[in-house]
Protein backbone atom coordinates (compact mmCIF):
# COMPACT_ATOMS: atom_id res chain seq x y z
CA UNK A 1 0.00 0.00 0.00
CA UNK A 2 2.11 2.98 1.09
CA UNK A 3 5.15 3.63 3.32
CA UNK A 4 3.29 5.49 5.29
CA UNK A 5 5.74 5.84 8.50
CA UNK A 6 7.10 8.77 6.46
CA UNK A 7 4.10 10.70 7.77
CA UNK A 8 5.77 12.14 10.83
CA UNK A 9 4.12 14.85 12.04
CA UNK A 10 0.94 17.13 10.96
CA UNK A 11 0.44 21.07 11.44
CA UNK A 12 -1.89 23.04 9.30
CA UNK A 13 -0.15 26.76 7.81
CA UNK A 14 -2.40 29.82 7.45
CA UNK A 15 -4.26 27.66 4.28
CA UNK A 16 -5.00 25.25 6.95
CA UNK A 17 -3.42 22.89 4.35
CA UNK A 18 -1.96 19.96 6.49
CA UNK A 19 2.18 19.99 6.01
CA UNK A 20 4.58 17.10 7.23
CA UNK A 21 7.54 17.19 9.04
CA UNK A 22 9.08 13.71 7.77
CA UNK A 23 11.24 12.50 10.39
CA UNK A 24 10.47 14.78 13.59
CA UNK A 25 7.39 13.12 14.88
CA UNK A 26 7.61 9.38 16.34
CA UNK A 27 4.78 8.12 14.26
CA UNK A 28 8.17 6.68 11.65
CA UNK A 29 9.00 4.23 14.49
CA UNK A 30 7.99 0.30 14.38
CA UNK A 31 10.36 -1.36 17.37
CA UNK A 32 10.04 -3.59 20.29
CA UNK A 33 12.99 -5.02 22.36
CA UNK A 34 14.57 -8.48 20.79
CA UNK A 35 13.16 -11.82 21.59
CA UNK A 36 14.73 -14.95 22.48
CA UNK A 37 16.19 -17.01 20.43
CA UNK A 38 12.57 -19.30 20.79
CA UNK A 39 10.80 -17.09 18.46
CA UNK A 40 11.86 -17.40 14.51
CA UNK A 41 10.42 -13.77 13.74
CA UNK A 42 10.93 -10.37 14.70
CA UNK A 43 7.73 -8.59 14.84
CA UNK A 44 7.17 -4.86 14.94
CA UNK A 45 4.22 -2.42 15.36
CA UNK A 46 4.23 0.83 13.69
CA UNK A 47 3.41 3.08 17.57
CA UNK A 48 1.23 5.81 15.92
CA UNK A 49 0.08 7.95 18.82
CA UNK A 50 -3.92 8.64 19.55
CA UNK A 51 -4.65 12.07 18.34
CA UNK A 52 -2.29 11.96 15.22
CA UNK A 53 -1.33 15.71 14.41
CA UNK A 54 -2.65 17.05 17.74
CA UNK A 55 -0.29 14.65 19.76
CA UNK A 56 1.92 15.36 22.70
CA UNK A 57 5.21 14.41 23.50
CA UNK A 58 3.60 12.34 26.35
CA UNK A 59 1.36 10.61 23.86
CA UNK A 60 4.39 9.49 21.67
CA UNK A 61 6.58 8.14 24.20
CA UNK A 62 3.11 6.08 25.90
CA UNK A 63 2.56 4.71 22.28
CA UNK A 64 5.93 3.81 22.25
CA UNK A 65 6.18 2.26 25.66
CA UNK A 66 2.79 0.42 24.67
CA UNK A 67 4.00 -1.26 22.49
CA UNK A 68 7.54 -2.56 23.89
CA UNK A 69 5.05 -3.86 27.07
CA UNK A 70 3.06 -5.37 24.47
CA UNK A 71 6.37 -7.67 23.33
CA UNK A 72 7.51 -6.54 20.41
CA UNK A 73 10.39 -7.34 18.90
CA UNK A 74 11.66 -5.25 15.98
CA UNK A 75 12.52 -1.81 15.10
CA UNK A 76 11.53 -0.32 11.79
CA UNK A 77 12.66 2.96 11.10
CA UNK A 78 12.04 4.85 7.81
CA UNK A 79 11.71 8.00 5.72
CA UNK A 80 13.01 9.49 2.33
CA UNK A 81 16.42 9.98 1.25
CA UNK A 82 15.04 14.09 1.06
CA UNK A 83 13.81 13.63 4.96
CA UNK A 84 16.79 12.37 6.29
CA UNK A 85 19.18 14.92 4.01
CA UNK A 86 16.86 17.27 2.82
CA UNK A 87 19.95 19.41 1.26
CA UNK A 88 23.65 18.93 0.77
CA UNK A 89 25.64 18.76 4.86
CA UNK A 90 22.04 19.17 6.27
CA UNK A 91 21.41 15.95 7.85
CA UNK A 92 17.67 15.06 10.39
CA UNK A 93 19.59 11.87 11.84
CA UNK A 94 18.88 13.31 15.57
CA UNK A 95 15.24 11.34 15.91
CA UNK A 96 16.57 8.46 14.66
CA UNK A 97 19.66 8.01 16.47
CA UNK A 98 17.59 8.67 19.21
CA UNK A 99 15.19 6.18 18.70
CA UNK A 100 17.34 3.51 17.91
CA UNK A 101 19.48 4.25 20.63
CA UNK A 102 16.81 4.06 23.44
CA UNK A 103 17.02 -0.07 23.08
CA UNK A 104 20.17 -0.84 20.88
CA UNK A 105 19.93 -4.75 20.56
CA UNK A 106 16.86 -4.44 18.53
CA UNK A 107 16.34 -6.27 15.13
CA UNK A 108 16.71 -2.84 13.14
CA UNK A 109 15.19 -1.93 10.02
CA UNK A 110 15.58 0.87 8.32
CA UNK A 111 14.18 2.58 5.07
CA UNK A 112 15.63 5.12 3.47
CA UNK A 113 13.68 5.45 0.42
CA UNK A 114 14.53 7.07 -3.08
CA UNK A 115 11.59 6.34 -4.70
CA UNK A 116 8.18 6.14 -2.38
CA UNK A 117 5.58 4.64 -4.10
CA UNK A 118 5.01 7.88 -6.45
CA UNK A 119 7.18 10.27 -6.32
CA UNK A 120 11.60 10.53 -6.33
CA UNK A 121 12.55 11.82 -3.28
CA UNK A 122 16.13 13.10 -3.14
CA UNK A 123 18.47 15.89 -1.48
CA UNK A 124 17.54 19.54 -3.49
CA UNK A 125 20.82 19.78 -5.19
CA UNK A 126 20.32 16.09 -6.48
CA UNK A 127 17.20 16.41 -7.69
CA UNK A 128 18.37 16.94 -11.46
CA UNK A 129 21.17 14.69 -11.40
CA UNK A 130 21.44 11.01 -13.03
CA UNK A 131 21.02 8.55 -10.02
CA UNK A 132 23.81 6.08 -11.18
CA UNK A 133 26.30 9.31 -11.03
CA UNK A 134 29.45 8.81 -8.99
CA UNK A 135 28.43 11.89 -7.52
CA UNK A 136 24.81 10.81 -6.39
CA UNK A 137 26.65 7.50 -5.03
CA UNK A 138 29.42 9.25 -3.36
CA UNK A 139 26.74 11.35 -1.36
CA UNK A 140 24.67 8.07 -0.72
CA UNK A 141 27.93 6.98 0.61
CA UNK A 142 28.43 10.00 2.79
CA UNK A 143 24.39 9.63 4.24
CA UNK A 144 25.32 5.96 5.48
CA UNK A 145 28.33 7.46 7.45
CA UNK A 146 26.57 10.12 9.07
CA UNK A 147 24.04 7.20 10.19
CA UNK A 148 26.32 5.13 11.26
CA UNK A 149 27.72 8.01 13.88
CA UNK A 150 23.89 8.74 14.22
CA UNK A 151 22.22 5.27 15.23
CA UNK A 152 26.02 3.07 16.72
CA UNK A 153 25.55 1.02 13.39
CA UNK A 154 23.90 -2.31 13.80
CA UNK A 155 22.20 -2.45 11.08
CA UNK A 156 20.10 -5.92 10.02
CA UNK A 157 18.32 -4.65 6.93
CA UNK A 158 18.14 -1.66 4.93
CA UNK A 159 15.39 -1.15 2.08
CA UNK A 160 16.39 1.00 -0.85
CA UNK A 161 13.07 2.29 -2.37
CA UNK A 162 9.49 2.23 -1.22
CA UNK A 163 7.26 0.22 -3.55
CA UNK A 164 9.53 1.17 -6.10
CA UNK A 165 8.11 -1.27 -8.36
CA UNK A 166 4.75 1.09 -8.68
CA UNK A 167 7.29 4.31 -9.25
CA UNK A 168 9.62 2.39 -12.09
CA UNK A 169 6.56 0.90 -13.93
CA UNK A 170 5.69 4.42 -14.50
CA UNK A 171 9.13 5.68 -15.70
CA UNK A 172 10.75 2.81 -17.56
CA UNK A 173 13.03 4.71 -18.47
CA UNK A 174 14.98 5.19 -14.96
CA UNK A 175 15.07 1.36 -14.17
CA UNK A 176 18.66 0.78 -15.82
CA UNK A 177 19.67 3.75 -13.82
CA UNK A 178 18.23 2.49 -10.95
CA UNK A 179 19.53 -1.33 -10.77
CA UNK A 180 22.85 0.42 -11.33
CA UNK A 181 22.56 2.94 -8.41
CA UNK A 182 21.33 0.22 -6.25
CA UNK A 183 24.31 -2.26 -7.37
CA UNK A 184 26.24 0.40 -6.17
CA UNK A 185 24.52 2.23 -3.20
CA UNK A 186 23.76 -1.59 -1.87
CA UNK A 187 28.22 -1.40 -1.59
CA UNK A 188 28.33 1.61 0.47
CA UNK A 189 25.52 0.28 2.77
CA UNK A 190 27.80 -3.23 3.48
CA UNK A 191 30.84 -0.87 3.39
CA UNK A 192 29.34 0.73 6.62
CA UNK A 193 27.03 -2.02 8.15
CA UNK A 194 28.88 -5.24 6.94
CA UNK A 195 26.24 -7.48 8.31
CA UNK A 196 23.15 -5.55 6.57
CA UNK A 197 21.11 -7.31 4.20
CA UNK A 198 19.99 -4.89 1.35
CA UNK A 199 16.66 -5.15 -0.62
CA UNK A 200 13.87 -3.34 -2.47
CA UNK A 201 10.23 -2.79 -1.24
CA UNK A 202 8.20 -3.97 -3.45
CA UNK A 203 3.80 -4.20 -3.39
CA UNK A 204 3.02 -7.20 -2.78
CA UNK A 205 -0.38 -6.89 -4.17
CA UNK A 206 0.89 -6.39 -7.23
CA UNK A 207 2.13 -10.01 -7.34
CA UNK A 208 -1.12 -12.17 -6.09
CA UNK A 209 -4.13 -12.96 -7.38
CA UNK A 210 -2.00 -15.13 -10.21
CA UNK A 211 -0.26 -12.04 -11.19
CA UNK A 212 3.22 -12.82 -12.72
CA UNK A 213 5.89 -10.50 -11.47
CA UNK A 214 6.71 -7.61 -13.85
CA UNK A 215 9.78 -7.30 -15.85
CA UNK A 216 10.47 -4.51 -13.53
CA UNK A 217 9.52 -6.12 -10.24
CA UNK A 218 12.07 -9.27 -11.00
CA UNK A 219 14.58 -7.11 -11.41
CA UNK A 220 14.02 -5.52 -8.31
CA UNK A 221 13.92 -9.15 -6.55
CA UNK A 222 16.68 -10.56 -8.68
CA UNK A 223 18.68 -7.70 -7.41
CA UNK A 224 17.68 -7.85 -3.51
CA UNK A 225 19.31 -9.25 -0.45
CA UNK A 226 16.38 -10.13 0.89
CA UNK A 227 12.73 -9.35 -0.58
CA UNK A 228 10.98 -6.79 0.78
CA UNK A 229 6.96 -6.53 0.96
CA UNK A 230 4.02 -4.26 1.77
CA UNK A 231 1.28 -6.23 2.21
CA UNK A 232 -2.46 -5.55 2.76
CA UNK A 233 -4.47 -8.17 1.88
CA UNK A 234 -6.99 -5.53 0.01
CA UNK A 235 -8.09 -5.05 -3.45
CA UNK A 236 -9.05 -1.56 -4.42
CA UNK A 237 -8.88 -0.71 -0.37
CA UNK A 238 -11.67 -3.19 0.19
CA UNK A 239 -9.99 -5.94 2.64
CA UNK A 240 -10.58 -10.05 1.68
CA UNK A 241 -11.57 -12.54 4.16
CA UNK A 242 -8.61 -12.72 6.79
CA UNK A 243 -8.40 -16.49 5.75
CA UNK A 244 -6.47 -14.80 2.66
CA UNK A 245 -3.21 -14.78 4.05
CA UNK A 246 -2.75 -18.08 4.07
CA UNK A 247 -2.86 -18.69 0.25
CA UNK A 248 -0.98 -15.13 0.02
CA UNK A 249 1.80 -16.11 1.83
CA UNK A 250 2.17 -19.46 -0.23
CA UNK A 251 2.42 -17.25 -3.24
CA UNK A 252 4.78 -14.79 -1.70
CA UNK A 253 6.84 -17.36 -0.84
CA UNK A 254 7.20 -19.17 -4.30
CA UNK A 255 8.05 -15.41 -5.75
CA UNK A 256 10.71 -14.80 -3.26
CA UNK A 257 12.11 -18.24 -4.95
CA UNK A 258 14.02 -19.29 -1.69
CA UNK A 259 15.34 -15.69 -0.56
CA UNK A 260 14.64 -14.82 3.26
CA UNK A 261 11.63 -12.04 3.48
CA UNK A 262 11.07 -8.97 4.76
CA UNK A 263 7.65 -7.30 5.78
CA UNK A 264 8.09 -3.34 5.70
CA UNK A 265 4.20 -3.64 6.45
CA UNK A 266 1.14 -5.92 7.06
CA UNK A 267 -2.16 -4.33 7.96
CA UNK A 268 -6.00 -4.92 7.66
CA UNK A 269 -8.69 -2.30 7.25
CA UNK A 270 -11.23 -2.89 10.25
CA UNK A 271 -14.11 -0.21 8.37
CA UNK A 272 -17.88 -1.66 8.24
CA UNK A 273 -17.66 0.85 5.45
CA UNK A 274 -15.49 -1.74 3.78
CA UNK A 275 -17.09 -4.46 4.19
CA UNK A 276 -14.89 -5.50 7.18
CA UNK A 277 -15.37 -5.60 11.27
CA UNK A 278 -12.86 -5.38 14.15
CA UNK A 279 -13.65 -8.99 14.63
CA UNK A 280 -12.22 -9.30 10.98
CA UNK A 281 -8.92 -7.56 12.11
CA UNK A 282 -8.34 -9.65 14.85
CA UNK A 283 -8.91 -12.66 13.06
CA UNK A 284 -6.79 -11.36 10.61
CA UNK A 285 -3.68 -10.72 13.55
CA UNK A 286 -4.05 -13.91 14.83
CA UNK A 287 -4.24 -15.68 11.73
CA UNK A 288 -1.27 -13.12 10.28
CA UNK A 289 1.37 -14.40 13.29
CA UNK A 290 0.45 -18.30 12.57
CA UNK A 291 1.47 -18.18 8.71
CA UNK A 292 4.19 -15.74 9.19
CA UNK A 293 6.02 -17.96 12.19
CA UNK A 294 5.03 -21.47 9.64
CA UNK A 295 7.19 -19.91 6.85
CA UNK A 296 11.51 -20.45 8.35
CA UNK A 297 11.91 -17.70 5.51
CA UNK A 298 10.35 -14.96 6.86
CA UNK A 299 12.53 -12.86 9.28
CA UNK A 300 10.57 -9.93 9.89
CA UNK A 301 7.63 -8.85 10.20
CA UNK A 302 5.86 -4.87 11.25
CA UNK A 303 2.17 -4.41 11.87
CA UNK A 304 0.55 -1.31 11.00
CA UNK A 305 -0.05 0.85 13.19
CA UNK A 306 -1.12 1.02 16.70
CA UNK A 307 -3.49 4.07 16.78
CA UNK A 308 -5.90 4.89 13.47
CA UNK A 309 -4.61 7.88 11.23
CA UNK A 310 -6.70 11.41 12.08
CA UNK A 311 -8.55 12.55 8.61
CA UNK A 312 -6.61 14.90 8.38
CA UNK A 313 -3.36 13.24 7.93
CA UNK A 314 -5.14 10.56 5.58
CA UNK A 315 -6.67 14.06 3.56
CA UNK A 316 -2.67 14.70 3.44
CA UNK A 317 -1.37 11.35 2.42
CA UNK A 318 -4.28 11.05 -0.58
CA UNK A 319 -3.22 14.28 -1.79
CA UNK A 320 0.82 13.35 -1.72
CA UNK A 321 -0.16 10.17 -3.36
CA UNK A 322 -2.60 11.61 -5.90
CA UNK A 323 -4.89 9.10 -4.60
CA UNK A 324 -8.80 10.05 -5.51
CA UNK A 325 -10.67 7.43 -3.85
CA UNK A 326 -12.38 7.23 -0.43
CA UNK A 327 -12.14 3.77 -0.10
CA UNK A 328 -8.74 4.49 0.50
CA UNK A 329 -9.46 6.99 3.39
CA UNK A 330 -11.87 4.27 4.89
CA UNK A 331 -9.28 1.96 5.16
CA UNK A 332 -6.34 4.72 6.32
CA UNK A 333 -8.41 5.51 9.32
CA UNK A 334 -8.95 1.49 10.10
CA UNK A 335 -5.66 0.43 9.81
CA UNK A 336 -5.54 1.04 13.98
CA UNK A 337 -5.33 -1.69 16.15
CA UNK A 338 -6.87 1.13 19.03
CA UNK A 339 -9.07 4.33 17.46
CA UNK A 340 -7.35 7.63 17.05
CA UNK A 341 -9.37 8.38 20.39
CA UNK A 342 -7.28 6.05 22.34
CA UNK A 343 -10.00 3.36 22.66
CA UNK A 344 -9.00 -0.44 22.36
CA UNK A 345 -10.12 -2.28 19.26
CA UNK A 346 -10.42 -6.15 19.69
CA UNK A 347 -7.32 -6.68 16.92
CA UNK A 348 -4.88 -5.16 19.72
CA UNK A 349 -6.17 -7.51 22.52
CA UNK A 350 -5.07 -10.31 19.54
CA UNK A 351 -1.67 -8.98 19.18
CA UNK A 352 -0.82 -9.04 22.36
CA UNK A 353 -1.88 -12.50 22.86
CA UNK A 354 0.03 -13.45 19.66
CA UNK A 355 3.32 -11.26 20.68
CA UNK A 356 3.15 -13.46 23.87
CA UNK A 357 2.87 -16.79 22.92
CA UNK A 358 6.63 -17.74 21.60
CA UNK A 359 6.66 -20.66 20.47
CA UNK A 360 9.04 -23.35 21.84
CA UNK A 361 12.19 -25.20 19.87
CA UNK A 362 12.60 -28.69 19.70
CA UNK A 363 16.52 -29.22 20.76
CA UNK A 364 18.08 -32.47 20.43
CA UNK A 365 20.10 -32.54 23.58
CA UNK A 366 20.85 -36.46 23.42
CA UNK A 367 24.43 -36.61 24.04
CA UNK A 368 26.60 -39.88 22.75
CA UNK A 369 27.07 -41.27 26.12
CA UNK A 370 23.51 -41.35 26.67
CA UNK A 371 22.31 -43.21 23.05
CA UNK A 372 21.07 -46.64 23.17
CA UNK A 373 23.35 -49.67 23.78
CA UNK A 374 22.72 -53.12 22.42
CA UNK A 375 20.02 -55.14 25.13
CA UNK A 376 18.72 -58.36 25.42
CA UNK A 377 15.16 -58.57 26.37
CA UNK A 378 14.02 -57.73 29.18
CA UNK A 379 17.12 -56.68 30.15
CA UNK A 380 18.03 -52.50 31.54
CA UNK A 381 21.08 -50.30 30.66
CA UNK A 382 22.42 -50.29 34.24
CA UNK A 383 22.65 -46.80 35.83
CA UNK A 384 25.52 -47.23 37.93
CA UNK A 385 29.04 -45.51 36.86
CA UNK A 386 30.31 -47.64 33.80
CA UNK A 387 33.51 -49.64 34.02
CA UNK A 388 36.92 -48.97 32.40
CA UNK A 389 37.38 -50.20 29.51
CA UNK A 390 37.52 -53.88 28.49
CA UNK A 391 41.22 -55.48 27.93
CA UNK A 392 42.51 -56.03 24.19
CA UNK A 393 41.41 -59.69 25.11
CA UNK A 394 37.43 -59.24 25.70
CA UNK A 395 35.56 -60.01 22.14
CA UNK A 396 33.43 -56.74 20.86
CA UNK A 397 30.51 -58.70 19.52
CA UNK A 398 28.43 -59.66 22.54
CA UNK A 399 26.97 -62.94 23.16
CA UNK A 400 23.29 -63.78 25.11
CA UNK A 401 22.80 -66.66 27.15
CA UNK A 402 19.33 -68.31 27.26
CA UNK A 403 19.23 -68.09 31.33
CA UNK A 404 21.07 -65.33 33.46
CA UNK A 405 24.01 -66.60 35.98
CA UNK A 406 23.84 -65.28 39.52
CA UNK A 407 26.91 -64.29 40.66
CA UNK A 408 27.76 -64.09 44.44
CA UNK A 409 28.14 -60.56 45.74
CA UNK A 410 32.05 -59.44 45.64
CA UNK A 411 32.28 -60.84 42.38
CA UNK A 412 32.13 -58.18 39.02
CA UNK A 413 31.13 -54.90 40.19
CA UNK A 414 27.42 -53.71 39.34
CA UNK A 415 27.42 -52.22 35.53
CA UNK A 416 29.65 -54.52 34.52
CA UNK A 417 27.23 -55.73 31.58
CA UNK A 418 26.55 -59.60 31.95
CA UNK A 419 28.25 -62.42 29.29
CA UNK A 420 25.77 -63.93 27.14
CA UNK A 421 25.45 -67.42 24.91
CA UNK A 422 23.00 -68.26 22.35
CA UNK A 423 21.42 -71.31 22.96
CA UNK A 424 23.57 -73.95 20.77
CA UNK A 425 26.65 -72.50 20.56
CA UNK A 426 29.59 -74.84 20.13
CA UNK A 427 31.95 -75.42 23.02
CA UNK A 428 34.12 -72.25 23.29
CA UNK A 429 36.01 -70.73 26.05
CA UNK A 430 36.43 -66.82 26.31
CA UNK A 431 38.73 -65.50 29.54
CA UNK A 432 37.97 -61.54 30.63
CA UNK A 433 40.28 -60.10 32.85
CA UNK A 434 39.21 -56.67 34.19
CA UNK A 435 40.57 -54.25 37.26
CA UNK A 436 37.77 -53.23 39.40
CA UNK A 437 40.68 -51.91 42.31
CA UNK A 438 44.19 -51.11 42.34
CA UNK A 439 44.65 -54.07 44.98
CA UNK A 440 42.40 -56.69 42.95
CA UNK A 441 42.31 -58.34 40.09
CA UNK A 442 39.13 -60.68 39.03
CA UNK A 443 39.02 -63.40 36.35
CA UNK A 444 35.88 -64.75 34.83
CA UNK A 445 36.13 -67.97 32.86
CA UNK A 446 32.99 -68.88 31.32
CA UNK A 447 33.19 -72.38 28.99
CA UNK A 448 30.59 -73.75 27.50
CA UNK A 449 29.28 -76.97 25.98
CA UNK A 450 26.97 -78.19 23.47
CA UNK A 451 24.53 -78.73 26.10
CA UNK A 452 25.72 -76.60 29.40
CA UNK A 453 27.37 -73.38 30.38
CA UNK A 454 29.75 -72.80 33.22
CA UNK A 455 31.12 -69.81 34.44
CA UNK A 456 34.16 -69.40 36.57
CA UNK A 457 34.91 -66.28 38.52
CA UNK A 458 38.20 -66.23 40.66
CA UNK A 459 38.82 -63.07 43.06
CA UNK A 460 42.88 -62.81 43.74
CA UNK A 461 42.83 -60.81 46.94
CA UNK A 462 46.59 -59.01 46.87
CA UNK A 463 45.31 -57.28 49.93
CA UNK A 464 43.29 -58.63 53.61
CA UNK A 465 40.74 -55.69 52.56
CA UNK A 466 37.42 -57.09 50.81
CA UNK A 467 35.83 -55.69 48.58
CA UNK A 468 31.98 -54.19 49.74
CA UNK A 469 29.21 -56.20 49.11
CA UNK A 470 26.82 -54.81 46.10
CA UNK A 471 22.84 -54.69 46.36
CA UNK A 472 22.53 -53.94 42.45
CA UNK A 473 20.13 -55.42 41.06
CA UNK A 474 22.83 -56.85 38.39
CA UNK A 475 24.66 -58.42 40.82
CA UNK A 476 22.22 -60.22 42.26
CA UNK A 477 22.06 -61.80 39.25
CA UNK A 478 25.02 -63.71 39.12
CA UNK A 479 26.26 -66.70 41.31
CA UNK A 480 29.66 -68.19 40.99
CA UNK A 481 30.11 -71.37 41.12
CA UNK A 482 33.24 -71.33 43.67
CA UNK A 483 31.08 -69.67 45.70
CA UNK A 484 28.25 -71.97 45.43
CA UNK A 485 30.55 -75.00 46.81
CA UNK A 486 31.51 -72.62 49.35
CA UNK A 487 27.71 -72.31 51.31
CA UNK A 488 28.02 -76.11 50.19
Amino acid sequence: MHNLIRVTGLKKDRQSRPLVSLVSFLMAVSFGFCSAPVQAVSFGVTPLPKGGENATPRDQTNAMKMCVDAGVTGIFYGGTWADLEPSKGNYSLAQMGKTLKYAPKLQRFIGVQVFDITTKNMPSDLTRAKLESPKVVARFGQLMAKMNKATGGNIAYMSIGNEADVYLSKHPKEVDGFIKFFKAAKAEVVKTFPDCKVGITLRAENLLDGKAPSAVAQKLLDESDVVMFNYYPVSNYRPKPPQQIEKDMEVLAKVANGKQIVFQEIGYPSSPKLGSSDKNQADFITLAFKELRKNPHIEFANFFALHDLTPAICDYLAEHYLINSKNYRQAMQSLGMRRSTGKERPAWAAMKKALSEKPAVKVDETKPEDMPTDVAPGETIPVTTPVSPASPEQPTTPVTQPEPVKVEPGTPEAGTPPTKVEPGESKAEIKIESKTDPATETKVTETKTDSTSETKVETKEESKSEAPESKSDSDSKFESKKDRKKKQ
